[in-house]
């Protein structure tokens, strides 16, 4: 996670937390992802926490979901940086990939830990690495 980042949950820990959510569900919501696929993107949490976040009811998240979250807002933004249509880079996160043994990349986020996240996000980013 980047300074700023870091600095902004420091700030303000309940309003990042609650703004983070709420991005990871127009995130799922544009993906099509189940409510059991969303809570394990986000490491499984007891099913009263999640129920509370989906309502906005965000005392804090701990690190890995924040992570997990930032993965997830990585890979969106980085679709939409790769296809010109949001409804194809959409589309995308559910289609067979070789890259990930012919599972879409949400089955294989799902088949795994928060590696499996950042193995999607490095791959979505990787056209644009010779940027760094």
């Amino acid at each position: 996670m980047d300074t700023h980042t870091n600095n902004i949950l420091q700030q303000n820990p309940r309003e990042a937390a609650r703004v983070a959510l709420k991005v990871f569900l127009n995130i799922m919501d544009a993906w099509g992802v189940n409510l059991y696929q969303r809570q394990a993107l986000l490491g499984s949490p007891k099913q009263y926490e999640y129920e509370l976040w989906q309502q906005g009811n965000v005392e804090s998240i701990n690190r890995d979901v924040v992570v997990r979250i930032s993965f997830i807002i990585g890979i969106y933004k980085g679709l939409g940086l790769i296809f010109n249509d949001r409804s194809r880079a959409d589309e995308w996160v559910n289609k067979p990939n070789k890259e990930f043994n012919d599972q879409s990349a949400l089955e294989f986020m799902l088949g795994g830990d928060i590696e499996r996240l950042k193995q999607v996000r490095e791959f979505v980013d990787g056209p644009f690495n010779f940027i760094h």
